[in-house]
């Protein structure tokens, strides 16, 4: 699952090596442009319109939501990792990918920088185990795992 898929920039490469990619966004106009560009492409993927405070999705039925700087921008975090971990499989994977350091210019557009050890904790808070975080330029990537 690609959480906050905008116009599927990372939804397309992974329906090419998934068996199943679910595009999910709270813009029609993203999910729109998410299809399009998987069609373009070759790519089959399903659409889903949700804030992720409600996830119509069966329980254990997703090894990986992807999130790339999205984490910041959801309101009700609790509730969504809650849904997160019921629809993930056992032993399945959240990879956050979020800035949590500046730039060469700090004025410069992009996400705001969110700090990496609150993102673990909420992470943790709501049952995910930390899997592991890896550095990447600007950004960190954040994976927790259901156990």
């Amino acid at each position: 699952m690609d959480y906050g898929c905008g116009p599927g920039f990372f939804t397309v490469p992974l329906a090419k090596v998934a068996s199943r990619t679910i595009a999910v966004d709270v813009s029609p106009r993203m999910l729109d442009i998410a299809a399009s560009n998987a069609r373009k492409s070759g790519a089959t993927i399903e659409l889903l319109r949700t804030d992720g405070t409600e996830i119509k999705l069966e329980d254990g039925t997703v090894d990986l939501i992807f999130l790339n700087h999205v984490f910041h921008e959801i309101a009700d975090r609790s509730r969504v990792l809650g849904e997160f971990l019921r629809i993930m499989k056992r032993s399945g994977r959240l990879a956050i990918v979020e800035r949590t350091r500046g730039g060469l210019f700090a004025w410069a557009p992009g996400p705001p920088i969110i700090d990496q050890a609150h993102v673990v904790q909420e992470l943790e808070r709501a049952g995910f185990t930390l899997a592991e975080t890896i550095p990447h330029g600007n950004d960190s990537i954040v994976i927790g795992k259901k156990l």
